[in-house]
């Protein structure tokens, strides 16, 4: 199967994240970046529409969305949450996400975690 990656790079966001007693209650700032292998054979313009392709605008929705669901503990189920709302669209192969977080240390430019899954057959 033939596939074309569409991705979402940089986007930050105020997210209530963390799971010590100071992250608690507030917000900090990450970067969340998603990028998709998509069926390709959907996905070919002929009439230069947007009809034609997959809107990345839903991408940034979905991921958007998923912060604003609540307190989330840990990167990495942040990262689980967005990558299972966009394999549950449709012509999705796989999807790769990265969170980055600025916070955590004052000697470390940022930590992260990058989680890839494929949809299941």
């Amino acid at each position: 199967m033939d596939t074309q990656s569409i991705f979402v790079r940089g986007l930050r966001v105020d997210a209530n994240i963390g799971v010590h007693a100071h992250e608690k209650g507030r917000t900090q700032p990450l970067k969340l970046d998603a990028e998709l292998q998509i069926a390709d054979a959907r996905f070919r313009p002929s009439r230069d529409k947007l009809a034609e392709v997959f809107d990345y605008q839903t991408i940034r929705t979905a991921m958007i969305e998923v912060v604003r669901d609540g307190h989330i503990h840990l990167l990495e189920t942040l990262a689980d949450r967005v990558i299972e709302r966009l394999l549950a669209m449709p012509d999705v192969v796989s999807v790769r996400v990265r969170v980055h977080k600025y916070t955590a240390f004052d000697d470390v430019e940022e930590v992260g975690v990058e989680v890839t899954r494929r949809k299941q057959p």
